[in-house]
């Protein structure tokens, strides 16, 4: 069985030592002298080796002592420490513990005896790795690696040297202790990961998730899945297998994260959810969920990152497609602007007051020009925040003043000066015909006592 040493405290470190030492020897010694005292009555001349055995024999630990260097250069070598175990495990009497790997061993026993914080056991369990790499059969030093690791909280490597201890351990040796420190690291682990599952559905991450996956994959026991994670389940397939719009394939996807921030070591929900999510076009995200499933389940590690290819090459294809689409989409947005501005600009010169405008009748003879006159033409135009109306023609003492425009409409005061102009103003109010061509309206005079005189109408065309 696995030697496990004591918390209690000694006094007097060189007694620790001496006493480390003294369990030490009794591990490494007792079995050899049972064995002795096992076999000793039945030596005889036929059960002597022979010496093709003894052959075997020292090929098999010249082989461990080449394997042996071999690991020492290379500790992380995981495939030549199982040889050199099995190796190990095959050779009576056992290989023997070096002495420098029994010094080590009792320095790493009494600091044992005196750790007190997860720093501690932590520097103690590494400790007792370097003496698993002086002899990696030593499955005590495993042993005693695993549990300072369990009371340093770093239940990653405590699981990893238990597994080994189990690896190296001779067969008929009493393994209930290390049951026992199975029992408690299963305990402890599952309390930490169900910490941790509630941090994560109070605050979901990408990281915080495949730290769960990561840790359930490495627990003794996988945790079960809560009933409300398949209750989201049931509901998102019955969804998916009977989907017949995008409605429902989003329906199933919101049904399939709830069960994940529930259960987020599920990996039948991460491949459903996947598919669901490949089906609606959303191919990155379906690329995500498809990783978190390969890490739940690494024995599909092959066929899922031939799914993830071929989910890539659709998401290429559909962000093509799509391209397009937005290439047509902006080409006809600007076909379509340039022919408003056009229409814009065809409304302005049919529908805008300015521009060059000639007369059409001259009933008193205060306006003059005419179709044939384009140098007399009226031409009215928006300067400077304010209207205004010219007319190279018209006599200088003539004026127009009180310009108003409203919407399709001129109003303006014509007044003068002059013999030829006997009236006190003329008042002109004209609308612009609906194809934006005409100026109609009437010319109202009045005399110089402000009495109405007269009433004409008028006529103004828009100069092509």
């Amino acid at each position: 069985m696995g030697t496990l040493v004591s918390d209690r405290r000694v006094p007097h470190k060189k007694r620790e030592t001496m006493k480390a030492r003294s369990v030490f020897s009794c591990f490494i010694f007792f079995p050899l002298f049972c064995a002795t005292c096992v076999t000793a009555p039945a030596q005889t001349a036929k059960h002597t080796p022979s010496s093709r055995q003894q052959t075997a024999d020292s090929e098999a630990r010249n082989q461990l002592e080449t394997y042996l260097a071999e690991f020492q250069g290379d500790p992380k070598d995981a495939s030549l420490r199982s040889k050199i175990i099995e190796l190990a495990k095959s050779l009576t009497p056992a290989p023997a513990i070096s002495q420098l790997a029994q010094d080590d061993f009792a320095r790493a026993v009494s600091q044992m005896s005196a750790a007190s914080s997860a720093d501690d056991f932590e520097t103690v369990g590494q400790l007792f790795e370097q003496v698993a790499i002086l002899a990696p059969w030593f499955s005590d030093a495993y042993y005693n690696a695993a549990s300072a690791y369990t009371k340093a909280n770093e239940y990653d490597s405590a699981r990893r040297n238990l597994a080994l201890y189990q690896a190296a351990a001779r067969p008929g040796v009493d393994t209930r202790n290390p049951e026992v420190l199975r029992r408690e690291l299963d305990r402890k682990q599952a309390l930490q990961f169900q910490q941790i599952v509630q941090q994560f559905t109070a605050n979901p991450t990408d990281a915080t998730r495949m730290h769960l996956i990561q840790m359930a994959q490495a627990m003794g026991t996988q945790p079960e899945i809560p009933e409300e994670a398949r209750g989201h389940y049931v509901m998102a397939v019955v969804y998916g297998n009977s989907a017949s719009d995008s409605t429902d394939y989003e329906r199933a996807i919101t049904e399939y994260k709830a069960a994940l921030l529930v259960a987020p070591w599920w990996g039948d929900a991460y491949k459903k959810l996947a598919g669901a999510q490949t089906l609606a076009g959303h191919y990155d995200e379906a690329i995500t969920n498809l990783i978190f499933y390969q890490a739940v389940q690494p024995s599909e590690a092959r066929a899922t990152q031939d799914e993830i290819y071929r989910l890539k090459a659709l998401g290429r294809r559909a962000a093509d497609e799509d391209a397009k689409k937005q290439t047509e989409e902006q080409r006809l947005k600007l076909a379509q602007e340039q022919q408003q501005k056009e229409r814009a600009l065809i409304d302005s010169m049919k529908f805008t007051i300015e521009g060059s405008w000639y007369l059409v009748t001259a009933p008193t003879g205060y306006f003059v020009g005419g179709e044939s006159n384009p140098q007399c033409d009226y031409i009215v135009k928006h300067n400077a925040g304010r209207w205004e109306i010219k007319n190279k023609c018209a006599p200088s003492k003539r004026s127009i003043d009180d310009i108003d425009v409203p919407p399709r409409q001129l109003s303006f005061k014509l007044t003068g000066r002059d013999a030829a102009f006997p009236f006190s103003e003329v008042m002109v109010t004209l609308s612009l015909s609906s194809d934006g061509q005409t100026l109609d309206g009437r010319a109202v005079t009045y005399d110089k006592k402000f009495a109405i005189f007269g009433d004409n109408p008028v006529r103004w065309m828009r100069r092509k």
